[in-house]
């Protein structure tokens, strides 16, 4: 019994996490997408971060992933372009 409770545990699903944030998440893909992007296309530091601690205040985010629209946040909070869509940022 002890056992099959230490394995729920650790299989849990990390609700209100970024997937920097996870131990086992490659981020690399993150890193990826902003080098391609022009930096005028990207948001400042200052406003990622507010847009990502929004996201983690959102009760339709689900280890890194926004459930209402299927996105990274991480990517989503990037661009200068991209929305929120619940409209919270």
């Amino acid at each position: 019994m002890e056992n099959q409770y230490l394995v729920m545990i650790n299989n849990r699903v990390c609700t209100r996490c970024l997937l920097r944030d996870m131990i086992d998440a490659d981020t690399s893909m993150i890193e990826k997408y902003k080098a391609a992007l022009k930096a005028e296309d990207i948001v400042s530091d200052e406003e990622y971060e507010s847009r990502l601690d929004i996201c983690k205040s959102c009760d339709k985010l689900n280890e890194g992933t926004c459930m209402a629209c299927g996105c990274y946040v991480e990517l989503r909070a990037t661009a200068k372009v991209s929305r929120c869509p619940k409209k919270k940022w």
